[in-house]
């Protein structure tokens, strides 16, 4: 400890040098709602969280885990050789994009049936690109 004037250097206990987190300050508890399934209250105590509060909390620090930007596809993509893929687990898939002038949002869906898709709108090609079955058990 630095020396202080006074002598309060005496009557001054050594820093702990602790640092307390939000959840150190907490007085009070998380609540879990009684309307919540059984698999997110197991997802929460996995993730340390008390309660819906802190999971609000983390996802208001976290914003960028949400992409609003939706699928990029890589440059050159869109042509009838390269279509832009679509992963999905599932056989049909509901594919939105946004209209560049109107900003409306049109969808269509897309198939695993191994088809090429063209969004005349667009001028693009899409395609379904399947996750096989050992990998989506695995995804959850």
């Amino acid at each position: 400890m630095t020396k202080l004037p006074l002598g309060l250097d005496k009557i001054l206990a050594e820093p702990d040098e602790l640092i307390p987190t939000d959840q150190d300050r907490r007085w009070k508890k998380g609540t879990i709602p009684d309307f919540a399934p059984p698999g997110m209250k197991k997802d929460l105590e996995e993730l340390g969280l008390d309660g819906i509060e802190e999971l609000d909390e983390l996802e208001e620090a976290n914003m960028e885990g949400y992409n609003d930007l939706g699928l990029v596809p890589p440059e050159g993509a869109g042509s009838f050789a390269s279509p832009i893929l679509i992963p999905s687990r599932l056989d049909c898939r509901q594919v939105g994009y946004c209209d560049p002038e109107t900003h409306a949002m049109y969808w269509f869906n897309i198939y695993n049936d191994n088809n090429t898709y063209y969004i005349k709108d667009l001028g693009l090609f899409f395609k379904m690109l399947p996750i096989p079955e050992e990998l989506a058990a695995g995804a959850h």
